[in-house]
């Protein structure tokens, strides 16, 4: 029950951090630059947080260390998104920028992804050979095998006599 609710704070408490800093730039540049100050604000966040929830001590503690483990991508992925010299050329988010540019990328990218599954098929075409050759054999073969033991059930059947 405890380390449920831990991770779950942790979870919540870095997502508050990340939204805070995706909206303060001082915030997120000096929370990437120094793993203390993101320590502490990972830990008061996960404090605060859990004492408005009703967990104290140890699992604000757990939860603000996770927090803090968790919240090193997320920064990593604000500066990609907010303080990279190509994301400030493409008017400081990227996220955004893809997303209203996302129809040019999909017509490139679907020919490309065609282009993948006619290979990916091709392959499989070829991987398949014998399956489908032995499958083959076997329907032209079938109605000769069904009528030799149709023939020798018959010579059975006559020689045996109750």
């Amino acid at each position: 029950m405890l380390l449920s609710m831990m991770l779950i704070l942790a979870v919540t408490s870095c997502a508050l951090e990340l939204m805070i800093a995706a909206k303060i730039p001082a915030w997120r540049r000096l929370s990437a630059r120094s793993p203390l100050f993101n320590l502490l604000n990972s830990l008061a966040i996960s404090f605060v947080m859990g004492m408005a929830f009703g967990g104290n001590g140890l699992v604000a503690m757990g939860a603000g260390v996770i927090s803090t483990i968790l919240s090193v991508p997320g920064y990593q992925f604000l500066r990609w998104n907010y303080d990279t010299p190509t994301a400030k050329a493409q008017g400081g988010n990227r996220a955004i920028y893809y997303w209203k540019n996302f129809h040019v990328h999909w017509a490139r990218w679907r020919k490309v992804l065609g282009e993948f599954n006619q290979l990916i098929y091709t392959i499989f075409r070829i991987i398949t050979i014998p399956v489908r050759v032995i499958n083959s054999i076997y329907k032209f073969i079938r109605p000769y095998i069904l009528k030799y033991n149709a023939y020798v059930e018959a010579k059975r059947a006559s020689t045996v006599t109750p």
